[in-house]
């Protein structure tokens, strides 16, 4: 007697068909799917089979989905040459160099410099290679260096996003695809993603109270930067936030905010300089009442000191400055600046940290980690002077 074969599960149907189409090349990494009605037409069954057999192709990470938008193939099962069975995915090549990447904006800032550094010493401790590229604060840069490192085999990525308020769709991608991801000193705003960052609220609050403590209730706020990002939003937030908590209005007309939608290459950003200090000199000029600033970047605090100096303001006599982030060599200032400090290094190091221990399990629960800040006394603040 004759037995027929076999027929395969559907699950497993479904998943040759689709390493099928990826080694053909006929799909790629974020590549979508044939809707469940078009699957379920094609291999003679029902939507719930299918469903339940696209849940199973999630969990084993071959492929991802968007709720409203579809099923999409994943982007570290089109790196990997090797698909027939999940265990044998997870190995990978032997001897293979699969670096972690870190992706900056800028690595000449200290802050980008120094949460590197963190993250390099923790991670060769531990036998992991690192690697570091710029994204020049571009988008499409970074998307780029997103799909190029994960084709060449990133075993992970620590990520100080570009500016802006929009998240990367890679980065999203990446992370619906349980690739290991840390997103660092900013997250992304509705979108469940390991992050490290500082306090911002916190260093922002503390920053603004100590200025209140010192008798000033005429306090402004500046901010310029290329574009939005969590950060400055959170620092704004910690700035009225001690400002209510201290009974004191929010006057919006006190508020410098200049965002601006574009990176200036290195041989403007000179000019660019001129141009953020003559906007706060305007500033000052429209708001004489004003005796305090918060200044919620380094280059908006050099901007509001500079700016005062050639309005004739005498800081910290008229017109105190505090602001977030230190600069190199600011304590041989002319005037040393109060400032809120990151911890830079520890950023990188929990990072790191973090990143290690996803790898090690792509399902663990994701984690947002902030970490305190330290507000520095120096010279550019005091107390109000009796009129």
């Amino acid at each position: 007697m004759i037995r027929e074969a076999k027929r395969a599960p559907l699950y497993s149907q479904i998943r040759d068909y689709i390493l099928e189409h990826i080694h053909q090349n006929k799909w790629q990494a974020n590549d979508r799917l044939p809707t469940e009605a078009e699957l379920a037409k094609q291999f003679g069954v029902s939507r719930f089979t299918v469903k339940n057999a696209l849940s199973d192709l999630v969990k084993e990470g071959l492929i991802y989905r968007i709720q409203g938008k579809g099923s999409f193939i994943s982007q570290a099962v089109a790196d990997q040459d090797n698909l027939s069975m999940p265990q044998e995915r997870a190995v990978g090549a032997v001897g293979a160099f699969r670096p972690i990447v870190f992706l900056t904006p800028s690595i000449q800032s200290s802050l980008s410099a120094n949460i590197l550094a963190g993250a390099e010493e923790l991670l060769s401790e531990h036998g992991y290679p690192i690697m570091f590229r710029s994204t020049r604060n571009d988008q499409e840069k970074e998307r780029q260096l997103l799909q190029e490192c994960s084709r060449m085999g990133a075993r992970g990525f620590m990520i100080i996003p570009v500016d802006g308020e929009s998240y990367s769709e890679d980065i999203l991608r990446l992370t619906l695809n349980k690739f290991p991801v840390v997103v660092i000193d900013r997250y992304l705003r509705g979108v469940d993603t390991n992050c490290v960052c500082s306090d911002n609220v916190g260093g922002a609050y503390d920053a603004t109270s100590h200025l209140i403590d010192l008798g000033h209730s005429n306090l402004a706020f500046v901010a310029l930067h290329n574009r939005s990002t969590t950060s400055l939003e959170d620092r704004l937030t910690g700035f009225e936030k001690a400002l209510t908590q201290h009974h004191i209005p929010i006057d919006h007309h006190r508020c410098l905010i200049e965002l601006f939608s574009e990176h200036p290459p290195k041989a403007e950003q000179g000019d660019t300089f001129v141009e953020h200090k003559s906007l706060v000199r305007s500033f000052l000029e429209r708001n004489p009442d004003v005796t305090a600033v918060f200044a919620a970047t380094n280059s908006s605090g050099i901007a509001v000191l500079e700016a005062a100096e050639e309005l004739g303001i005498r800081v910290p006599e008229q017109l105190s400055v505090i602001f977030f982030d230190d600069y190199e060599h600011s304590t041989l200032s002319r005037i040393p600046p109060s400032c809120v400090i990151q911890q830079d290094k520890e950023i990188g190091a929990a990072a790191a940290q973090l990143l290690m221990s996803v790898i090690e399990n792509p399902l663990l629960e994701r984690k947002q980690l902030t970490l305190p800040t330290q507000l520095v006394l120096r010279n550019s603040t005091a107390g109000v002077r009796p009129s």
